[in-house]
Formats: structure tokens, C-alpha cells, sequence
């Protein structure tokens, strides 16, 4: 068995966390207004899409694949605090199954985020972020996989595995997301966050309660 979809995934997730980089500045035809308030502090977010696309959508593969995957998105949350401080958390769950012999991957991917911003009228400045990852690949059955294995346990392989997933989204990843020193033009209506750059625009929703 080749599990295709997993370096698929990682080059997919990849690109949707690149897509939150910004490009630094607004359109100068924009004037700042700082008599705005941002209000949208203390509250729970969710990004819904990029760029027109819907967030999930940026997770499946741009071409079919060989196996049955089953991909969720566990955790979707952002909050930005009163005291310029923000943090965000987005859970993947990605099953591979493959048919001959009948087994399957798991992957379930954790990215914590936490930084700082401020806020100058319309303008929304990301001036500090940290990223942490952890991955946790799970085989089963096992004793399939021990069959199609050499020279470690499938414990191993699955350590392996979750070490190379999470290399996957270093180094470039690692400092996409909400990098330092973009700016984001924001825009906040009723349940709907919006920030974008000269060239993305994330919508973020209130969370249901």
C-alpha cells in the first residue's frame, strides 16, 4: 500500500495557510477613518472562505486520488482580545482507506496559533504570531500493517508518519499564518468579519453560541 493523499495533503494544506498571507498595505485610493471602533473583540470567529472560496474546499485534492479519503474539519476558531491579543485553532481529521489489503491512515492535525495585533482605523496589523503543531497518525488494523512492514513496529511507523506530516508544514507554513507584519483592511458587519490584502479576503463568521 502507497498512502498518496498524505504529502497531497500536506502541499494542499499548505497552500490554504499561504493563502492567509498578506501582501502588507491597502489600496491607496482608501482613506483611514480612526474615529471606527473595532468591536469585534471577545467574540468566537470562524473563517468560512478565501478568496471566494469556501474553507473546506481548499483541503480537497485539486485531482482525484487513488483511495477513499475522508477528510473533516474538527476545529475552525479565532478570537481577537481587547488587550491585542489574538489566537486561533484549526483541527484536521484525514482518513485514508485502501482496499487491497483493506486497512487505513489517520491523521488528526492540530494548529494552535497565538500573537498580537493592533488595530489604526480600518487597518488590522498582525505584529506577532506563534504557530505550534501536533500530528497523531493512527494504523488500523494492526495487524495488516504489521504484515506489510520491515524492521520497526507499526507504533513506529506511526510516529514516523506524524513526524514527517508535521515537517511538511515547516518551514514555510509555520510563519504563513497571520504572518507578521500583514495588514489587513477589516470590515466588520453584523456576524460577518471580513480582512483582507490587496490580494485575499477572509470571511471569518461569528460562531454559533
Amino acid at each position: 500500500m502507497k498512502p498518496i493523499f498524505r504529502p497531497l495533503f500536506i502541499i494542499v494544506t499548505t497552500l490554504c495557510l499561504v493563502s492567509f498571507i498578506g501582501c502588507g498595505g491597502d489600496d491607496e485610493e482608501e482613506m483611514k477613518d480612526d474615529s471606527v471602533e473595532f468591536e469585534a473583540v471577545d467574540t468566537t470567529w470562524q473563517v468560512v472562505s478565501i478568496n471566494g472560496l469556501a474553507f473546506e474546499q481548499l483541503f480537497k485534492p485539486a485531482e482525484p486520488v487513488e483511495f477513499e479519503t475522508d477528510f473533516m474539519l474538527g476545529g475552525n476558531s479565532w478570537t481577537f482580545g481587547t488587550d491585542g491579543s489574538f489566537t486561533g485553532t484549526l483541527k484536521f481529521i484525514l482518513t485514508e482507506k485502501y482496499p487491497e489489503p483493506v486497512s487505513s491512515m489517520t491523521q488528526e492535525i492540530d494548529i494552535n496559533s497565538a500573537g498580537d495585533y493592533t488595530v489604526e482605523g480600518t487597518t488590522l496589523t498582525i505584529t506577532k504570531h506563534d504557530l505550534t503543531i501536533d500530528v497523531d497518525v493512527t494504523l488500523e488494523p494492526k495487524e495488516v500493517w504489521e504484515q506489510q512492514i520491515v524492521g520497526k513496529t507499526v507504533e513506529e511507523l506511526e510516529d514516523d508518519l506524524a513526524a514527517e506530516t508535521k515537517l511538511g508544514f515547516s518551514p514555510t507554513a509555520t510563519t504563513a499564518l497571520f504572518r507578521e507584519g500583514t495588514e489587513f483592511t477589516w470590515r466588520d458587519e453584523e456576524d460577518t468579519l471580513t480582512l483582507s490584502t490587496l490580494t485575499q479576503t477572509i470571511v471569518l463568521q461569528r460562531a454559533a453560541e
